[in-house]
């Protein structure tokens, strides 16, 4: 992982962002992680990138904010990030990634309390970014690489949505009209 400090400033924005439960942002600033990890090619930024989906996930649940036990566990959560985020200010790869691998075992034990119907908020998170991964041209099986999503889920899932169909509009309706009479015409 390289560190820098902007990976420092975002991880810092992220503990803010989900400390005060404003769920678009943390949305946003994974979106921003997994940006950042494509172009490095940086498994540790993709998996702060699935933490932070993971999260925005957790807070647009209204069962999980207004359980008893969310305020232990969004605390519990903050704690790990706050920890990882201080590793890596004193260049710590190592406390870095053991703290970051507590706040996923800390949101996939939430997970496991709060849900309520479907669960392995984590797993999903791991698809959905590498899905933004391959919509961002790496290929299903970097992409499915750099989350540590399973290749066979990820295909499913972009099989399921149009993240394959998506065509910048060239002409619009009006141009093809036109160019339809100009044909049409000869």
């Amino acid at each position: 992982m390289t560190i820098n400090p902007l990976t420092v400033r975002r991880l810092e924005s992220l503990i803010a962002a989900f400390s005060a439960g404003n769920s678009q942002d943390v949305k946003s600033l994974g979106r921003n992680f997994i940006e950042q990890a494509v172009s490095q090619d940086d498994k540790a930024l993709a998996k702060i990138s699935v933490v932070a989906y993971s999260l925005y996930k957790m807070l647009s649940k209204e069962h999980f904010v207004k359980s008893p036990r969310w305020p232990t566990i969004s605390r519990s959560i903050t704690s790990s990030l706050t920890r990882s985020t201080q590793a890596l200010q004193r260049n710590d790869v190592g406390g870095f990634s053991k703290s970051l691998e507590d706040a996923v075992h800390r949101i996939e034990g939430a997970d496991d309390q709060l849900s309520n119907f479907a669960r392995n908020i984590f797993e999903k998170a791991k698809i959905k970014q590498a899905s933004t991964a391959y919509a961002m041209g790496l290929s299903l099986n970097q992409s499915a690489s750099l989350t540590g999503s399973d290749r066979k889920e990820l295909q499913k899932y972009i099989g399921a949505t149009k993240i394959h169909d998506e065509q910048p509009v060239k002409m619009n309706i009006g141009q093809r009209m036109k160019m339809l009479r100009e044909l049409l015409a000869k």
